[in-house]
């Protein structure tokens, strides 16, 4: 057997080196870390936002729907609240559509029940409705004097408080059965 060649001085590493490695390592670990808590906090905050927006337009799809359908010259507008009915399977519902205990509300009335209430967005602090009548004019209190007649176009801005605690307006346009091909 022969013998192994013996080692240079400075065939190893030293202390220092080592040290210094494992600092730049604890650094790059302290920065992953730090991008990751930044990363999963504003996922946190967007999927908070998201399901927020998504409640939103949940409860404007179902007014939009309920207003397509809706009986023109039966629609009142006072105090914040939209009064109107609909036909449904064999009579008409009556619907009112308010800013109430906290939340935007759909209230449904048949003839033969107690009132049932939805509560469509959470938050709210306050509904504020205007009808746009045949002119082009829109009204916060409806039917306007003078001969009753259908809207064409309602608009609704919503006051709903953030999760910050600052409040946020919603304005949304819908155009109406009455106002359509106008």
């Amino acid at each position: 057997m022969t013998p192994r060649p013996a080692r240079a001085g400075d065939a190893g590493v030293s202390l220092i080196e080592v040290l210094v490695s494992l600092a730049i390592f604890a650094i790059i670990g302290v920065a992953g870390l730090a991008v990751l808590d930044t990363v999963s906090r504003t996922g946190e905050r967007t999927d908070g936002r998201l399901e927020r927006l998504s409640d939103i337009d949940r409860g404007f799809l179902l007014l939009r729907r309920d207003l397509m359908q809706m009986d023109g010259l039966s629609a009142r507008l006072n105090r914040g609240a939209l009064q109107f009915r609909r036909p449904s399977e064999e009579r008409f519902v009556f619907l009112t559509y308010l800013a109430d205990d906290d939340a935007f509300q759909r209230r449904i009335e048949v003839a033969t029940n107690e009132p049932i209430g939805q509560r469509l967005i959470e938050k709210t602090l306050s509904a504020d409705w205007q009808l746009m009548d045949g002119t082009g004019r829109w009204h916060s209190a409806w039917p306007p004097r003078g001969a009753p007649q259908r809207p064409h176009a309602a608009e609704l801005s919503l006051s709903l408080r953030t999760g910050n605690g600052r409040s946020e307006k919603v304005t949304r346009l819908f155009p109406l059965a009455a106002g359509q091909g106008q």
